[in-house]
């Protein structure tokens, strides 16, 4: 109706919808630094009017207006804006992961500096060579044998050290399958809460911040796809389902509460079953939760077995409504995996982010050890090249042999200079194993080199002449002189030999597979010193020159994922400042909407006020 009532019911409209607005804008400058949150804005719209087309509808000048009202409070966000930035994060997360642990692996080698490898190889070498000449010299015997145990030590303080960096990447990915778990289970909350207020036909803005938070959060580990779906749920998934076949879902956050969601497990250990090659009894985290571990039986290749070891999540699956199997890891059919069973590698669903378009700290976390395990691999060879050339120049054996009993010279290395400390055993500062410790010379590592500790005990057992090689040790040579230093220099030029360490074997390899592969000679030449030696190979490198190279790569790679750090974070701000224009909160702005909400209450106040004078004077002045 019009009149006075309807013009005092305009008013009174007015104010209910200026304190509305007022209240949205009191909101957005109480949140002005929240992290997250999305300015809001009172969306105004005419109430309906009088004067609608009827049968009995009078002609007049026009529909009367009833005023303004409140439709909706509306959140300010640009979804396009949130996929950069998250897409942004991811790569930024991924770089962030590499630079750390690399940075930490550079100060490992510690290169170039005077107490590197590479400084001690070229002392290792000098050491030999000042040997040379001066054979009876017991001082220059010493210094071999303390250079080569410095050598031996610092590659394995080296070895050892990046198994600790391994171990702490491990523990970074298992608190970030903690936390990313932690994040899906509040993201599903909240997409249930969502929809019910929805549902009730509120806005749940405040409720959509947070759980957009959660997912800029999310997308730091791993790129996510989110799709939005009805009542304002979205359905989360990985930006690329690794691991699952192609009929299984991924869905990790999902709008209906019945619905099947994954999660991720974390494998703490992978243990090889005594008496079998290929078995391994691999032990999980449910959920990534330290008190509910399984274990489960995996066949697997000791190729497999390093894939597991430098990924070590799996999916699993939510069961809310039954605990036994909920957290359980699935197959890639996405059947179920009960604790205890035994299942082939190739049926594990493995959450390894290989894909080139995958990206996250998880996957910088991944992709770091498998560097670990390449310069691990690369200490290996380099060890083993230096351990096999001088044992079989020290003892002019192409082969450790076999000892016998009585002593045949020609038959072993009965006076073997590097050995693999796990197998070599000592009474009375003597090998009593030696039989062993020539089989383990195969097995020879970064991890297990050692110089002899006979050598170490006497220097004078240091073979130097040149024909050491036909007596089973050096006190018994009566044909050379005391000061006889060919066999030394012999071992000293080892330094400029071309050899092809990179195809050394890095686990196995025996003297006669090493100088047949990396010389391509199936035994050992003479030289202008009358001591068989390692011929060079064309295709091959200077032992230091090898490591060298290592090194090279991991600067370059270090620079490379510093770099993009560095390039990530600039474009990352640029766009999270972008996002920011259009949802963050500008305190000048709202001061200026405020004002204006202001005198229109204040106008509309008015309204009331004179409506309220005209009334008194039609019901008060007419009996006047």
């Amino acid at each position: 109706m019009s009149g006075l009532f309807g013009t005092f019911n305009i008013g009174k409209r007015g104010l209910f919808a200026q304190q509305r607005a007022i209240d949205v804008t009191s909101h957005n400058i109480g949140n002005a630094n929240t992290e997250g949150y999305s300015r809001q804005r009172a969306i105004l719209e005419t109430t309906r009017p009088f004067g609608m087309p009827s049968m009995d509808s009078q002609i007049g000048p026009g529909q009367i207006g009833t005023g303004v009202d409140v439709s909706t409070i509306q959140r300010v966000r640009d979804g396009f804006m949130d996929y950069q930035v998250r897409r942004e994060k991811s790569t930024l997360g991924q770089y962030q992961a590499r630079d750390k642990y690399l940075s930490e692996i550079e100060s490992i080698f510690n290169e170039p500096s005077e107490n590197g490898i590479s400084n001690l190889i070229g002392k290792f070498f000098q050491s030999w060579d000042e040997l040379s000449k001066q054979a009876a010299n017991s001082n220059a015997r010493t210094v071999v044998a303390q250079q080569s145990a410095a050598l031996a030590n610092e590659l394995n303080h080296t070895y050892s050290q990046l198994e600790k960096v391994k171990e702490n990447a491990h523990d970074s990915i298992k608190q970030t399958v903690f936390e990313v778990n932690g994040i899906l289970e509040r993201l599903d909350k909240l997409n249930q809460q969502i929809m019910s207020v929805k549902v009730s036909g509120m806005e749940p803005n405040d409720l959509m911040d947070q759980r957009d938070l959660l997912l800029d959060q999310l997308s730091e580990n791993f790129n996510i796809k989110v799709e939005n779906d009805k009542f304002y749920s979205v359905n989360v998934t990985p930006g690329d389902v690794d691991g699952l076949g192609s009929d299984v879902n991924g869905l990790l956050v999902r709008k209906n509460p019945n619905d099947a969601v994954r999660r991720f497990s974390y494998v703490t250990g992978m243990e090889k079953i005594e008496g079998k090659t290929d078995l391994y009894k691999v032990t999980y985290l449910r959920n990534g939760d330290k008190d509910k571990p399984e274990t489960i039986t995996v066949k697997m290749t000791e190729e497999e077995h390093k894939r597991l070891d430098q990924t070590r999540v799996l999916w699993s699956q939510k069961d809310p409504n039954n605990e036994d199997k909920d957290g359980l890891i699935i197959d890639k059919n996405g059947g179920e995996i009960t604790s205890g069973s035994t299942k082939e590698f190739k049926d594990l669903a493995i959450f390894a982010l290989d894909n080139d378009e995958d990206r996250g700290c998880l996957k910088g976390y991944m992709s770091v050890q498998k560097d670990v395990d390449n310069y691990m691999d690369q200490l290996n060879k380099l060890a083993k090249s230096i351990a096999l050339s001088v044992n079989t120049i020290h003892s002019g054996h192409t082969s450790a042999g076999v000892p016998t009993d009585p002593i045949d010279p020609s038959s072993a290395d009965y006076m073997p200079f590097f050995v693999n400390k796990d197998k070599a055993k000592y009474e009375n500062d003597k090998i009593n194993n030696l039989g062993d410790v020539l089989t383990g010379e195969a097995e020879i590592t970064a991890k297990n080199i050692a110089v002899n500790e006979e050598i170490l005990k006497d220097v004078m057992k240091i073979k130097t002449r040149i024909h050491d090689d036909q007596f089973a040790y050096a006190k018994d040579n009566d044909i050379d002189g005391e000061s006889d230093g060919k066999r030394a220099l012999a071992i000293s030029e080892l330094k400029n030999t071309l050899m092809k360490i990179q195809d050394i074997d890095p686990k196995k390899m025996t003297r006669e597979e090493f100088i047949k592969k990396c010389t391509g000679k199936d035994g050992l030449v003479d030289d202008v010193n009358s001591v068989k030696t390692i011929k060079s190979d064309i295709n091959g490198m200077k032992t230091d020159n090898y490591f060298k190279d290592c090194v090279n790569k991991l600067g370059i790679q270090e620079q490379e994922a510093r770099r993009v750090v560095k390039n990530q974070e600039v474009l990352l701000k640029s766009f999270q400042e972008r996002r920011d224009s259009i949802s963050g909160v500008s305190l000048d702005e709202e001061m200026a909407n405020l004002v204006q909400f202001q005198h229109a209450y204040q106008a509309n106040a008015k309204i009331i006020s004179t409506v309220d004078e005209l009334l008194d004077v039609v019901i008060n002045g007419l009996k006047r």
